[in-house]
């Protein structure tokens, strides 16, 4: 639109006829049909063409966005299926009774089949989610954020109990409700509680602590920390980075899309996360979120206006 005012102002510069009421002269301007009023149409004309080509454009790469995403939740489906049969397999060797000694290798050969079936899964999980995180339509709603906080930690308590033996302490403050879309919250959180719980010395139990404070108005500041072993100097920004693990080499599970994801989700409801460079302590990441007082906040338009 800045090029269609734009020739309209050329074109009022060149001048049009003007008859000032509190005079008896005129401004002198192009007649219809002159050179100046040709160039000015022809100007309008190319205007409105780059208009329609961009809206165009637009409507065509949001069509190749739905289909992507449509073919990422194909793929996945697609790919985790072999999966769980290989996965399914394993677990049967694990169990089969041959007659004779089984080789030394084996049960470590079936648990590494296992191991590399599980990380797929998640690779495949993380990869999805990734996909769809930025294009995906937000359903916004009040979400219960103690509630749904508290059901993450009770299910990654579990998980490593059940993995590890060892159970970790997680403590979680009374949490103000916010706006959002509570299943793309739920990965959030699930990310970053994950995250706190995993990165841990060897044998330690995982210490983690979720509080909230206000931010600004009608805005929540969420803060995951913990007591592991912390984010490499230099990283704090880097670990939102694409396919960026900060402890790869410590043999950490993981994808390096996880608190990417986490970014893409947060910045959709309107806030920002960040991981505290101040704190030495172990980790301790921070994130923003709208409150129901910040509805009326949101900018006409904006894609975190699609309230149920």
């Amino acid at each position: 639109m800045g090029l269609v005012f734009g020739s309209w102002r050329q074109w009022a510069r060149r001048g049009r006829q003007t008859i000032h009421p509190d005079r008896e002269s005129t401004v002198p301007a192009a007649d219809p049909g002159s050179p100046a009023d040709d160039d000015a149409q022809a100007e309008l004309e190319l205007a409105r063409q780059r208009n329609a080509d961009l809206e165009r454009t637009v409507r065509e790469l949001t069509r190749s966005v739905a289909e992507l995403e449509a073919f990422s939740r194909e793929i996945s489906h697609d790919l985790k299926s072999p999966l769980a049969g290989i996965c399914g397999y394993a677990q049967l060797l694990a169990h089969v009774d041959f007659g004779v000694p089984r080789p030394v290798e084996f049960d470590e050969f079936v648990t590494q089949i296992s191991n590399g079936t599980e990380r797929m899964r998640s690779l495949i999980d993380d990869m999805l989610t990734y996909a769809t995180a930025r294009g995906g339509h937000l359903q916004v709603a009040t979400v219960d954020l103690t509630a749904l906080v508290a059901e993450v930690a009770a299910a990654q308590t579990s998980e490593v109990r059940h993995r590890s033996g060892v159970v970790p302490r997680i403590t979680v403050d009374p949490l103000p409700a916010v706006r959002g879309d509570e299943i793309m919250l739920r990965r959030v959180f699930d990310n970053l509680v994950s995250n706190a719980v995993k990165y841990v010395r060897p044998g330690e139990a995982a210490r983690v602590h979720i509080s909230a404070r206000a931010s600004a108005e009608g805005w929540l500041r969420v803060e995951v920390t913990d007591a592991g072993i912390g984010i490499p100097d230099g990283q704090h920004e880097s670990i939102f980075g694409e396919m960026h693990r900060a402890h790869a080499e410590k043999g950490y599970p993981g994808t390096g899309l996880g608190l990417t994801i986490c970014r893409r989700i947060v910045e959709r409801h309107g806030g920002a996360i960040g991981a505290d460079p101040t704190f030495t302590d172990g980790t301790r990441i921070w994130l923003t979120l709208p409150t129901p007082a910040a509805l009326d906040a949101f900018e006409p338009g904006t894609e975190h206006l699609a309230v149920q």
